[in-house]
């Protein structure tokens, strides 16, 4: 084979070789140029900023205004929860001097019908300081006939005896003397746990109850 065969035979042989070389560099460059255009995008050399619009004084004070109406808008709604609130819960909540009577009032006994008719008679009829002195009297008037029958009457221990006064809780009820003495005496009553202390003058013996009642 000559020299000048040779020269064509390796130049046809390392085209393909040149051809790939080109391909690749190319590719290559590519890559690069689309991996420097992401970089720019995400974190790379920004772009240009467009210059800001200068605000007027005019539109400052419009914009402030605005906000501090829109401020004053949410104070009032806040304020309006707030006081429906606390409102409800006054509505379901009675005053702490009503709440002592009222638990004052659970602790009197029941009155028989008369007594209360006379009771709501004396309510309708009568002025607070009316009622007030009524009430004086009443106290006075039973106290003098419990201390007179306290005179009358010897208490023993098993005698059946009933309340007429001391603890409301208690007035009105029917027990048995536990333990008596000079002007005190202990009162067992059903379902209460320990023996009720009294005045002598708080109770009456059943009998005596029964002839007062009969006489």
């Amino acid at each position: 084979m000559t020299t000048e065969s040779k020269t064509h035979a390796l130049t046809d042989e390392n085209i393909s070789a040149i051809d790939a070389a080109l391909k690749k560099a190319q590719a290559r460059k590519a890559t690069r140029e689309a991996a420097e255009g992401t970089a720019t995008k995400t974190g790379g050399t920004a772009a240009p900023k467009e210059p800001r619009t200068k605000v007027s004084e005019e539109e400052k004070t419009a914009r402030a205004q605005q906000r501090a109406t829109e401020r004053a808008a949410r104070k009032e709604k806040r304020d309006a929860e707030r006081a429906a609130k606390r409102a409800a819960k006054a509505a379901d909540k009675k005053p702490a001097h009503l709440a002592k009577v009222m638990r004052a009032a659970e602790k009197l006994s029941p009155l028989g019908q008369a007594a209360q008719l006379l009771l709501n008679e004396a309510q309708a009829n009568l002025t607070a300081a009316e009622l007030a002195n009524l009430a004086l009297h009443i106290q006075h008037v039973n106290r003098k006939a419990a201390t007179e029958r306290a005179l009358g009457q010897k208490l023993e221990a098993g005698m059946q005896v009933t309340i007429t006064g001391g603890d409301p809780r208690f007035i009105g009820r029917t027990g048995t003397v536990a333990k008596a003495q000079r002007i005190r005496c202990y009162v067992e009553l059903e379902g209460v746990k320990k023996p009720v202390y009294l005045f002598t003058s708080d109770v009456t013996a059943v009998a005596a109850a029964s002839e007062a009642a009969a006489g």
